[in-house]
């Protein structure tokens, strides 16, 4: 079962190689040294929360440390539902690589040595591509015509990934959470702000969904 899962990991590593090199240039970019760039991807294991992570730090050592662990709290209904479905034997193991994509083609599986197959295909990708990442960043980094504008991809990645999602109620809280953001950004509360916009955006959606729906 784990040579299955390790084959079924196919689509997650070439998926997850391409957007370790990026978060590896982009860490570099941001002032990471390759040996803490490195050890982001084989510690911490979780693109999201490695991306918050190093555009924050420079800001706010408490924004980059709650922002990713409040990002990572999914992953408690991840362990939950897994647990049901699969005899998980050894819960730490199989916790920490269950990433989003992992659980997606782990919700069919019925051992657990096949979602270890999906988690050491995806962590191997994942370590590889930062490690891939710091070789060319080091390089990129080295030129002086490029240097300056690798300073602004993590940004231009966020945005890439953020237009997909401007439809409907994301929308909105995309409007919140950058306009609560912009403001505490003008007062010199930049690292508050982010704290308050994660906060503050979803209770509001939320309870503006509520109110559609009463009023329907």
């Amino acid at each position: 079962m784990f040579k299955k899962g390790l084959k079924g990991s196919v689509p997650i590593v070439l998926g997850y190689f391409p957007v370790a090199v990026t978060f590896a240039i982009s860490a570099m970019a941001m002032g990471f040294s390759e040996t803490e760039t490195i050890l982001a991807s084989m510690l911490i294991f979780a693109g999201a929360s490695q991306f918050a992570l190093i555009a924050l730090m420079p800001q706010s050592f408490l924004s980059a440390v709650v922002i990713p662990i409040a990002l990572n709290l999914r992953h408690i209904v991840y362990g939950c539902i897994v647990s049901r479905r699969v005899n998980v034997k050894k819960p730490f193991l199989t916790a920490f690589g269950l990433t989003d994509e992992v659980f997606a083609l782990s919700l069919n599986a019925d051992d657990e040595k096949f979602i270890w197959g999906l988690e050491v295909g995806a962590y191997l990708a994942w370590v590889l591509g930062t490690l891939a990442g710091t070789i060319g960043g080091s390089f990129l980094l080295s030129s002086e015509a490029i240097a300056p504008s690798l300073t602004f991809s993590l940004t231009a990645l966020f945005l890439i990934l953020l237009i997909p999602n401007l439809k409907g109620y994301r929308a909105l809280a995309v409007a919140v959470g950058g306009t609560v953001a912009m403001i505490f950004n003008m007062i010199g509360c930049a690292s508050i702000g982010i704290l308050l916009a994660g906060i503050l955006s979803p209770i509001i959606v939320s309870r503006v969904r509520a109110w559609s729906t009463t009023w329907r």
